[in-house]
């Protein structure tokens, strides 16, 4: 399919052996990370499609995937209740190296990291990562990446079951939500809830915050997209189009564009400015699970990024940008 803005890529069917739930870059590298029902991470060349290495330590799906922002630690959750943090060396030129094993395993305890996001807080020396985990009562936890240890909880007062979280890039807010319309913004150093969305009519699956950390674009059940301003905690537009339940969406490094994955197959590129859809590809033949643009890093920024989909019929595709 060519279009105005994306065209199809490389595309690899059967990267899996099962439902591909996850899809998260490698900053500043033309690099892509894929997990779900099968039990593996996959690392992928996103220029010829091949396959660089595999991650894998239980025989339970992964229910999580992040990358941190130095692209040097994969971050995973799986149904064994288990986080599991490996160390990654991709720094050479083409090369992709991952230690055999977790550099560190967190038993979080039953449904107590269904979700979990790199978090860095900002400190001297370049501050401390540690990691954040949702779970099935309505709170987020965050652990310690060098011991393991619960440091802090966050708080909805609502006992949901969060499937749907994101960690500002500024590493200043959190935001969650999953079965409920609300969606739940905080503050992590203050501990505090700084502000509640509640503009959907159903369950929330995704969560995503721009680059400059200053919007919140959240997917829903009810086939709806739609943009908030976490300064102000205001409504700021929705982006109506899916046929079915909106089961991922990311907002484009630049801020102009959202991308959006759906249960009807579709991925979707919508245009912030002129809160319209600008052109749907149709590579997927069955759920559309995960979406990502391609990230930019301190050293490398990505001018033109690359957009990558995942989906239930174990594809992974990626989508070349046309304009410069």
């Amino acid at each position: 399919m060519s279009s105005a803005l994306y065209a199809s890529g490389v595309s690899v069917d059967r990267a899996h052996e099962d439902d591909i739930w996850h899809a998260k870059w490698f900053p500043g590298k033309p690099t892509l990370a894929t997990a779900g029902s099968d039990e593996v991470v996959k690392i992928w060349d996103a220029k010829s499609g091949d396959c660089l290495g595999t991650l894998k330590d239980s025989d339970f799906a992964i229910t999580s995937l992040d990358v941190n922002a130095q692209g040097t630690r994969v971050l995973t959750s799986s149904m064994d209740n288990k986080m599991r943090i490996w160390n990654i060396d991709n720094s050479s030129a083409g090369g992709f190296q991952a230690a055999a094993k977790p550099a560190l395993t967190i038993d979080a305890g039953p449904i107590n990291a269904w979700k979990s996001r790199f978090v860095q807080v900002a400190g001297d020396n370049g501050g401390k990562e540690v990691v954040a985990s949702s779970t099935n009562c309505g709170t987020v936890k965050l652990w310690s990446s060098i011991d393991g240890r619960q440091i802090q909880e966050l708080n909805t007062s609502r006992p949901n079951f969060i499937y749907a979280l994101a960690v500002s890039p500024d590493g200043k807010k959190a935001a969650c939500a999953g079965v409920g319309s609300h969606v739940y913004v905080f503050d992590i150093e203050a501990g505090s809830l700084v502000c509640t969305f509640s503009g959907h009519s159903d369950n929330v699956r995704s969560v995503s915050f721009s680059a400059d950390s200053s919007l919140l674009l959240t997917a829903s059940d009810d086939k709806q997209i739609q943009l908030h301003d976490v300064r102000y905690g205001s409504a700021v537009t929705t982006f109506s189009g899916h046929q079915s339940w909106v089961l991922s969406a990311e907002i484009h490094p630049d801020g102009q564009y959202v991308a959006s994955g759906s249960l009807d197959t579709k991925v979707k590129i919508w245009d912030i400015a002129q809160r319209k859809c600008m052109e749907t590809h149709s590579q997927h033949s069955q759920a559309v699970w995960d979406v990502a643009w391609q990230q930019s890093s301190d050293e490398v920024v990505t001018m033109r990024p690359m957009l990558a989909s995942v989906g239930e019929d174990c594809g992974v595709k990626f989508y070349d940008p046309l304009l410069a």
